[in-house]
This record gives C-alpha cells, structure tokens and sequence, in this order.
C-alpha cells in the first residue's frame, strides 16, 4: 500500500488560496499542518475567516484540529495544528507540552519561546490499515538551538511515540534542524527520511519568502516527516513553490506491516 503525504506550515493562511490549489492538485491521503488559524490571527486577507473551517470545505477531507492557544477577549482568534485525511478519522487525542492558555493579541518574538505547544493525533481507518497520523509544532526561539524546554518537549513526543502500537506519521515544523539533541530524540524512536542525502532535501524555509532568506541564504531544514519502521519512502521531496514561508515536505511512503 502506498500513501502520499504533505507536511506543511500554512503561515496562518498568508498565501491561503495558493496553498488550497497546491494540496488539491497534489492530492495527498495524509495532510498535516501548523499555523492553522482564525480570526484576527489570520495573515490571510479575511480577518474573520476560521482557516480550518475553511480548509475542510476546500479539501473536501475529514480533518481536525487542535487549538494551541487563543487571543484574550477574543476567542474566534486561535492558532493551532491539524491533520486531513482521506481515510476516516476513528479517534484523536491531544498531547499538551506547553499547556494551552490565551495570549496577547499583539504577541511576538518575546512570547513565542513559552507560546502553547502541542500534538494532535489522529487515528486514522484507510485502506483497510490504521495509522496514526500526527502533527506538531515545535517550540521557537530566534536561533534554532538546543534549550532544556525544547529537549523536555521532544521527550515527551518520543515517549508518546513509543507507546503507540500501530504505524505512525508525525508531520512538523520542528523549528529546529536536525543536528540538535530536540531532533535526535525524536529520531531515536522514528525514521526521518527527509534527512537521508539521497533524498538532497537542504531546506525547507522558503529561498525567497521566508524572512530568513536574505540572513541564511543556504537555509534550513526544519520541517520533518517522521515516521515508524512501517513506512518506507518511495519519494520524498521540498518543491519550490510559493504557498507558505516554508516548502512543503511531499512524499510517498510504502506501508509494510
């Protein structure tokens, strides 16, 4: 069995029409995503519109979503993760790692190192297989460097990815590269094919969007699929196309149990 994935942080809908054309075109049985919000969070031009809403009209996917954290006074005003999915979603469960709270409508740079952090798991019946697929938003700081809480955090993914018993995809923007202690806990009990030289995924920030494009014009990879030893990449890839700061991580897995 084959299953194609995309993995992408929708940088709260700032290019929302050319991302809904990319994942429709693509077409994918598995879509995880970050930056998904609502309201006055929105980079998207409605500044009432609720992303999610929207997105699942759109895709024409069963999807959910878990709201990390919401605007003070303003509820309609979230940001948060989701997965969509072909298959039919049985069950989800939300693991906390920064515990949920509202914040500042103005908030920034200074808040976003304690900003509330979680993953949404989503088991999902398809094609006659059950796989877990989840997403993640890691925590940010200015440098993507190793911090006590960033590392706290990737334990808890491990551990929880440890106790799953049936195959798993974790779809995220780590904020963090790969040759961090955060990335190799993870790493420990998953696959990360993105980072396999044959694949030549150097990046996955936007060459020319992303704010750091002038600053690392290199770039980084943070955006990972991770995965259990059951799926084995047919193809993975980071296309250069503009429907986010960040590219989106397509691939095709082969499922083997």
């Amino acid at each position: 069995m084959h299953l194609k994935v995309i993995q992408l942080n929708l940088w709260q809908g700032k290019l929302l029409e050319k991302a809904v054309e990319f994942l429709r075109r693509e077409d994918p049985d598995v879509i995880t995503l970050q930056e998904v919000t609502g309201g006055a969070q929105n980079f998207w031009e409605d500044k009432n519109l609720d992303l999610f809403a929207y997105l699942k009209e759109k895709l024409a996917l069963e999807g959910r979503l878990a709201v990390m954290a919401r605007h003070i006074g303003d509820p309609k005003a979230y940001m948060g993760v989701a997965v969509f999915t072909k298959g039919k979603i049985t069950k989800e469960n939300v693991l906390w790692l920064e515990e949920y709270k509202e914040v500042r409508p103005n908030h920034d740079e200074r808040d976003w190192p304690t900003f509330p952090r979680n993953v949404l798991d989503c088991t999902v019946e398809i094609a006659g297989m059950t796989v877990h697929a989840l997403s993640w938003h890691g925590a940010w700081t200015k440098e993507p460097a190793d911090t006590p809480e960033k590392v706290r955090q990737a334990k808890l993914i491990a551990d929880y990815l440890k106790k799953l018993n049936t195959p798993f995809i974790l779809g995220c923007d780590s904020n963090m590269t790969a040759n961090t202690e955060t990335i190799k806990t993870i790493e420990a009990v998953a696959e990360n094919p993105a980072t396999d030289p044959r694949w030549k995924i150097a990046r996955s920030l936007h060459p020319t969007i992303h704010k750091t494009a002038k600053t690392i014009p290199e770039g980084l990879l943070v955006d990972f699929l991770f995965t259990s030893k059951h799926f084995v990449p047919v193809s993975i890839d980071a296309p250069v196309v503009p429907v986010s700061d960040h590219l989106p991580i397509r691939a095709v897995f082969e499922l083997k149990i």
